[in-house]
């Protein structure tokens, strides 16, 4: 399903949703198309779909117009030497 479409049967409120379709763009994922799981009521219940979330599922808000996701890289572990006795 088109975001698009998200929008309009999901008006002003958190969905869960599945990738389908999307591509990179300048450090971006722009998605394209989803599948909706469920809506989600309010912020709190939100917050707890989205820790819970697995694999390419994900919580929106449909006031968004697109889905764009910045894409940052894993920084690198440093870890301190330990000491030696």
């Amino acid at each position: 399903m088109l975001w698009s479409e998200v929008r309009d049967l999901f008006p002003d409120q958190f969905v869960l949703v599945e990738e389908l379709k999307s591509h990179f763009e300048d450090n971006k994922l722009h998605v394209e198309e989803v599948a909706v799981i469920k809506p989600i009521p309010d912020a709190e219940a939100a917050w707890k779909e989205l820790f819970d979330a697995k694999n390419e599922c994900f919580v929106y808000h449909t006031s968004n117009q697109n889905i764009v996701v910045e894409v940052r890289s894993k920084p690198m572990i440093r870890r301190m030497p330990k000491n030696e006795s």
